[in-house]
């Protein structure tokens, strides 16, 4: 074990130093962690500021907005719901990143001697000391960016930055929480390849998606509009299991996704167009993999569809008073949400486009000797996001129109702003992902120069 741990910061130095190849994804591993634990810790400051509000610990103590405090509780913890799964994907694609090309260079060490278990603890280290530094930073980012929360105002009162402040304990949860699930990811990851050099040569297709992911969504969906019917609100424990559920089904979402690309892009396999030829070749060979560039966007998208017949007013005495006053703070609560879930979707298509042109290198180096243009090589990369981003949004918008039904008093509510949101968001997860995939294009140019003799 002492080998293990002395070597594993030696030889993350090492590549971090180099500033290319692994260094280079070892650097987008810690931002995509700092971006996580920024984020979580965000988005938990604000449902316990509501909460705070709601039990009367916070300014509204003994006011009119009291009656309605439990509302923008539930709308905070349906945000939140919204959001914690994809920031905890984002934690378990950053401890992924690269996985290939790190299960390769573990298996050199398998051959000057180390066991199984070595190299996979090896990795396992590796990965803490990135999730640390990215929840370090991410904390770092958290605290320094209360004061600016100042800015914003909730039922009539500025929002102080000590509301936004977690607790000790409630942050040393959060982080703990992204740690734990960067070990697992990476356990996860390496057994799914045998750490030995007959394992990684092999290189085993993974297995494809099967239907019954399609019929466990239905009923997911099915029995949340079940159970939200016939679950009040206005208690805690029926919020929270409501929330709960609701947190479930917004998951199920990555789980039917990859089945829904896989049938999506069979047709592609018998067409005569190169570069549609093999993004559909590449999405049945992993259709999880070209999920993953678009599960954010899917986020985006279920929260549009779902905030489009958002109540626009609170019911009740005090909405006659305030319910000006509520439907600017939805608003303000529905930007606050899909700013977080632009930044979540932008960092996670940025870090899997990146491991995927360094863990396709070998593939993409043969195409270029052979010949195949440097421009097939980018018209791949977009129709490997394009394709499941259009797959995305036109599952993920509808099931939030579907769900919205549940918060919904009047289906006729927020027509503009709801169906602007739903327009914007849309070209906003196009245009994002595209300059996600942009930006990838230096690291594919230099995967192909990198393996080219100087005198070609």
């Amino acid at each position: 074990m002492s080998v293990v741990i002395s070597l594993a910061p030696r030889l993350a130095a090492a590549r971090i130093r180099a500033t290319k190849g692994a260094g280079v994804l070892d650097v987008m591993a810690v931002f995509a962690f700092t971006i996580s634990a920024w984020l979580a810790l965000t988005v938990a400051g604000g449902t316990s500021m509501f909460l705070q509000r709601w039990q009367g610990d916070g300014v509204l103590a003994d006011t009119a907005w009291m009656e309605v405090a439990p509302v923008y509780f539930g709308l905070a913890a349906f945000a939140c719901a919204l959001l914690v799964i994809p920031i905890l994907s984002l934690g378990s694609g950053a401890a992924k990143l690269g996985a290939r090309g790190r299960a390769r260079r573990l298996a050199s060490l398998r051959l000057i001697g180390m066991t199984s278990g070595e190299v996979v603890r090896m990795s396992v280290i590796e990965t803490l000391v990135q999730a640390v530094a990215g929840v370090l930073l991410g904390s770092l980012i958290y605290a320094a960016s209360l004061p600016a929360w100042h800015l914003l105002e909730f039922q009539m009162q500025p929002i102080d930055p000590i509301e936004m402040l977690l607790p000790w304990w409630l942050w040393l949860a959060v982080g703990g929480v992204l740690l734990l699930l960067a070990v697992a990811s990476t356990v996860l990851g390496l057994s799914r390849v045998t750490i030995s050099p007959l394992g990684v040569a092999r290189d085993q297709t993974p297995r494809r998606v099967k239907t019954w992911r399609l019929v466990a969504v239905v009923a997911l969906v099915v029995g949340f509009l079940i159970y939200s019917r016939f679950t009040s609100v206005a208690s805690l424990i029926g919020l929270i299991g409501i929330v709960a559920f609701l947190a479930v089904v917004i998951g199920s979402i990555n789980l039917v996704g990859p089945w829904l690309l896989q049938l999506v892009a069979r047709p592609g396999t018998r067409t005569a167009r190169v570069p549609r030829l093999l993004a559909a070749r590449r999405i049945l060979d992993d259709p999880r993999a070209a999920w993953r560039n678009v599960s954010s966007v899917a986020l985006l998208g279920f929260i549009a569809g779902f905030v489009v017949t958002m109540p626009a007013t609170t019911g009740g005495q005090a909405s006659e008073v305030y319910s000006h006053v509520f439907v600017r703070d939805i608003q303000t609560g529905v930007a606050i949400t899909l700013a977080v879930g632009l930044i979540l979707a932008a960092t996670a298509t940025l870090i899997t486009q990146a491991s995927q042109i360094f863990d396709r290198a070998p593939e993409s180096i043969a195409l270029d000797r052979m010949g195949v243009p440097a421009s097939v090589h980018v018209s791949v990369r977009r129709s490997l996001v394009l394709i499941p981003l259009a797959v995305a949004l036109g599952t993920a918008v509808p099931l939030g129109l579907l769900l919205s039904t549940v918060v919904a008093t009047d289906l006729n509510s927020f027509p503009v702003v709801g169906v602007t949101l739903l327009v914007a968001t849309i070209a906003l997860g196009f245009l994002v992902t595209l300059i996600a995939v942009e930006a990838c294009r230096p690291l594919q140019t230099g995967v192909l120069g990198e393996q080219r003799r100087r005198n070609d």
